[in-house]
C-alpha cells in the first residue's frame, strides 16, 4: 500500500491562523497537522483547520485534533473545525466528539 503524503498550507485571516490540510490524516501523516503549528508565527488569536480537502481521518488524526485543542485552550485561543467532510464527520459522531469541537459549516 502507497504511504500518501500530508500536506498543510497555512495562511492568515486578520488575526486567526488557518490550517489546510491536504490528503489523510492517519497514523503515518498526524504528526504533520500537529508539527506546523510550532512553525507559525505569533502573534494569532484564533485557530481553525479547515478540512474540506481530507477525505478520510482516523484515530490518530482524531488524536492530532485533540492535541490541537489541547494546545489552543493552553494559550487561550479558540480552535474552530471548517469543512468538515463525510467521513471525518462520521468519525467525529461514532465517538462522542462531534459536539466536543466548535464546528463551523
Amino acid at each position: 500500500m502507497a504511504m500518501r503524503t500530508l500536506s498543510v498550507a497555512v495562511t492568515r485571516q486578520h488575526d486567526t491562523v488557518v490550517l489546510h490540510p491536504r490528503g489523510d490524516v492517519d497514523h503515518d501523516s498526524a504528526p504533520a497537522l500537529t508539527g506546523v503549528l510550532e512553525e507559525i508565527d505569533r502573534p494569532w488569536r484564533s485557530l481553525a483547520v479547515d478540512l474540506s480537502s481530507v477525505p478520510f481521518m482516523d484515530s490518530a488524526g482524531l488524536h492530532a485534533l485533540l492535541s490541537l485543542e489541547r494546545r489552543c485552550r493552553d494559550r487561550g485561543v479558540p480552535l474552530t473545525l471548517t469543512g468538515v467532510g463525510e467521513q471525518p464527520g462520521r468519525l467525529l459522531e461514532l465517538v462522542g466528539l462531534a459536539g466536543f469541537f466548535t464546528v463551523a459549516r
